[in-house]
C-alpha cells in the first residue's frame, strides 16, 4: 500500500485542486477538508463545496535488481 496519494477536489463550481497528501495527514481539520498542494501550501475547503474527493495512490518506484549490483 502506497503511503503518499495524490489527492484531487472537485467543487461545487467545478474548480479542480490537486496535492500530494501522505496516509498520516488530516483530511478534515476544524470542520474544513484540508489538501496539502504540490507547492506546499495548505488550502482549505467547506465541506458544502465540495463535490468530490479523489484519492489515487503514487506508485513509489523500487531500484531494479540490475542497478543495486552493477559498480559505477
Amino acid at each position: 500500500m502506497s503511503d503518499i496519494y495524490q489527492i484531487t477536489i472537485t467543487t461545487t463550481s467545478k474548480e479542480t485542486f490537486t496535492g500530494l497528501m501522505k496516509r498520516s495527514q488530516p483530511e478534515i481539520i476544524n470542520g474544513f477538508v484540508a489538501l496539502a498542494t504540490d507547492t506546499g501550501e495548505w488550502r482549505y475547503f467547506r465541506p458544502d463545496s465540495v463535490e468530490q474527493f479523489h484519492f489515487v495512490p503514487v506508485v513509489e518506484e523500487q531500484p531494479s535488481a540490475e542497478t543495486e549490483g552493477t559498480a559505477s
